[in-house]
């Protein structure tokens, strides 16, 4: 734990650095190939906001947040796109081919509102978006959701972590 506090010193100095990491962590916890690498975004973001508590204000950490989530996910459709575009999702993706076919279904049948429901759930958090890119969705309503959807869970945990919140558990 030695190395924690020069780290500490560090993000303490340089709050810039602090808002890049919050933002690197909600866009890598949104992207479907970084995602599964990282541990739980809930840790991930309520250690990285408790540390942010002294340098950035509620609303930069709370910002931060909102534009790596939002982007991962807007990332995350490109993907899905791209495979139907180039025709890689044979074999690219037959691990988890029974999920997104059913996440396919259900974006068919009530697109919004699975998509904004995603974002509080891990696995779905990026599969959503990546599935939703393989089907002819609109582009600008899918930035909208991804937005609205970062902002709010962005808000859970930037108010869980700050005590605003302190009735609502987090969600992971």
């Amino acid at each position: 734990m030695a190395w924690l506090e020069p780290l500490l010193a560090h993000f303490a100095l340089y709050p810039a650095h602090l808002f890049l990491l919050l933002f690197g962590i909600a866009l890598s916890k949104s992207t479907v190939v970084l995602s599964s690498l990282l541990p739980p975004a809930s840790v991930m973001l309520l250690a990285s906001i408790s540390i942010s508590q002294p340098s950035l204000t509620v609303g930069e950490v709370w910002l931060a947040i909102t534009l790596g989530a939002a982007l991962g996910s807007i990332l995350s459709f490109h993907f899905g796109a791209l495979i139907m575009r180039n025709k890689l999702s044979t074999g690219l993706l037959t691990r988890h081919e029974e999920k997104l076919q059913n996440i396919r279904r259900k974006l068919e049948n009530n697109g919004v509102l699975v998509l904004f429901g995603s974002r509080f759930i891990a696995v779905l958090r990026y599969m959503v978006p990546l599935a939703a890119g393989m089907l002819p969705l609109k582009r600008f309503r899918v930035y909208c959701v991804s937005l609205f959807s970062a902002a709010i869970w962005a808000a859970l945990f930037v108010g869980i972590t700050s005590g605003a919140l302190l009735i609502i558990p987090p969600m992971i």
